[in-house]
């Protein structure tokens, strides 16, 4: 239907619960109902560590890992939030790197090969979609590194 529509509506228990553009729906789901509707397997809840609005960013705390990110406004420090990433815009390296902002240490659970991509599962219930080109050059890592690109991150 995103193909086709100039607008998208979606509701929720018979309320419009997002209206708007498919790919301004698809990119910013409004929460994390929608976000999981929308099949976004990438959903943490994070607490606010910290927000700087001079820098324009902000440190979310996940429990066992913390990444930076752009400013949100309208928070306070110490908000639990709910953040979406799509898995495409995840980055995978080779875990021999040196720790790096923004990188998190990840065993690798699961592949699974779709039509377009190949969907590398990692701990955490982490998801990232790779080419069949750079899975088939990172295919024997041992261990992995999973880049949260802060652009990346959507806060619901």
């Amino acid at each position: 239907c995103c193909a086709a529509a100039d607008e998208v509506i979606v509701l929720a228990a018979g309320r419009i619960a997002q209206r708007g553009a498919p790919r301004a729906v698809l990119d910013r789901p409004a929460s994390v109902e929608i976000a999981r509707l929308l099949g976004i397997p990438n959903l943490f809840q994070a607490t606010i560590a910290a927000l700087d609005p001079a820098r324009d960013s902000s440190r979310l705390d996940f429990g066992p890992f913390a990444l930076a990110g752009p400013y949100i406004p309208g928070h306070f420090r110490g908000d639990r939030v709910w953040v979406a990433v799509h898995p495409q815009d995840l980055r995978v390296h080779s875990g021999d790197l040196e720790s790096q902002p923004n990188f998190v240490s990840s065993q690798l659970a699961g592949v699974s090969h779709r039509a377009r991509f190949v969907r590398l599962e990692f701990s955490g219930g982490i998801s990232a979609d790779v080419s069949r080109e750079e899975f088939a050059r990172q295919k024997d890592n041992k261990q992995w590194q999973v880049e949260f690109p802060p652009a990346a991150l959507r806060v619901l």
